[in-house]
């Protein structure tokens, strides 16, 4: 069953539930967390997350859960003068 998220707060298209991933950066460190449910606005796709998966997110996080998998990522530093 999907959720209803309403219209999208910035251009009033439609939501729709989709499960897609979320980075969130929690004391200076990023975790992905994949299939978060979340709806995304069919028009502008702007997304939007209920309370109580955020603070599922949140729970998670502070107890400190083994992770599903690891991955490295690079980090690259933006020079103006590259572009």
């Amino acid at each position: 069953m999907t959720k209803n998220y309403g219209d999208c707060f910035y251009c009033g298209g439609t939501t729709e539930e989709q499960a897609i991933p979320r980075e969130v950066r929690w004391k200076g460190e990023l975790f992905i967390f994949e299939n978060v449910p979340m709806g995304v606005c069919t028009q502008c796709g702007e997304k939007v997350l209920k309370p109580e998966v955020a603070k599922a997110i949140d729970r998670i996080l502070q107890e400190k859960k083994k992770p599903t998998r690891t991955i490295q990522v690079p980090v690259y530093h933006y020079e103006s003068d590259v572009a």
